[in-house]
């Protein structure tokens, strides 16, 4: 296998911080394809919540798992019903054919997002990914509350809990999971789950900021939610049919939003409790990424960051090229 030929790109960081912005530039000068990794995308209809468009105004079109922008595609977004689960393991089973469709076309697939555990999963593979639920354990988990499951958790645990992001941590469903993966004496029937790092070549550009600066464009990015309706996408997700407990569960803007519209807070509450969640995401975010490894790092407030990304890339991506047609 020549994996000088099958390049992989990723770009990765925190919420808010540019990430699509950057990846769809790096699509039109590398001749890319993205692949959003991100654990809410993947539901229709959860675009303004879940940051679906990017900061500039482009041109939109949608298709069957994807989106396209300025004549970009963007896979996995809106592959699944948000009344539905959808695990880690679908997601890697997806993106996976995704990425190898994409190299087949002669693009260069370029991954995008800000959910590690699913960054990871998909490079790297999970061997607990396919453990079946443990319907009589589950039936006894089920009958605690969210501060109980934590409180467990964390007994049971600590390293599994530590890992989690805030959403996780907040989603009694993925507690019960997590719990679930410690005591079940159940194991795979699919066994190791295989990651796909070892048949690319892959290079990791890594985002960041300084925090104000990082904090700034979050509280920025929550108003503009505002602006963008957010609040009347959820209205048209409960009238469609979608639960209460299912927009707790998908948690962050959705939950609060929720709140609001159940007049349990006020407009000025939603936006102040919104930024705080989300500035507390980014938080866990950039935790973990930190123990992600071989990633290049760029502050996104330094002058001609963008440049010096593709400059990187240009090299990385001809090097590549001219190896495997040597």
């Amino acid at each position: 296998m020549n994996l000088l030929r099958r390049r992989l790109l990723v770009v990765l960081g925190p919420t808010s911080i540019g990430k699509t912005d950057l990846a769809l530039q790096l699509a039109h000068k590398f001749q890319g394809e993205l692949i959003s990794v991100d654990s809410r995308q993947v539901y229709r209809g959860l675009d303004i919540g879940t940051g679906k468009l990017p900061g500039k105004e482009v041109a939109v079109k949608k298709g069957e798992g994807f989106w396209e922008m300025n004549g970009i595609k963007i896979w996995m977004y809106d592959v699944v019903d948000p009344k539905k689960q959808y695990s880690v393991f679908d997601y890697v089973k997806d993106a996976g054919r995704v990425i190898e469709e994409i190299r087949k076309r002669g693009k260069l697939p370029i991954i995008v997002g800000g959910t590690g555990l699913y960054l990871k999963a998909l490079l790297e593979g999970l061997s607990n990914l396919s453990i079946p639920s443990d319907k009589k354990l589950r039936g006894q988990l089920q009958k605690f509350t969210k501060q109980e499951l934590q409180e467990k958790l964390m007994k049971i645990a600590l390293k599994r809990w530590e890992a989690m992001n805030f959403s996780d941590r907040e989603n009694p469903r993925r507690l019960v999971r997590a719990i679930e993966l410690v005591i079940s004496p159940r194991t795979s029937p699919y066994g190791y789950l295989r990651g796909i790092s070892a048949s690319y070549n892959i290079l990791k550009i890594g985002l960041t900021a300084p925090r104000e600066a990082l904090y700034k464009k979050i509280n920025d990015k929550i108003l503009e939610l505002i602006q963008e309706r957010i609040v009347d996408e959820v209205s048209k997700l409960i009238k469609k049919g979608l639960s209460k407990k299912r927009l707790m569960e998908l948690g962050l803007e959705y939950a609060v939003v929720l709140e609001y519209l159940e007049k349990k807070i006020s407009l000025d509450q939603m936006i102040e409790q919104m930024q705080n969640k989300v500035r507390q995401y980014a938080r866990r975010q950039i935790t973990w990424f930190k123990k992600e490894k071989n990633v290049f790092w760029f502050n996104v407030t330094g002058e001609g960051f963008a440049k010096k990304i593709e400059k990187l890339i240009s090299k990385w991506y001809n090097i590549s090229k001219y190896a495997a047609e040597s």
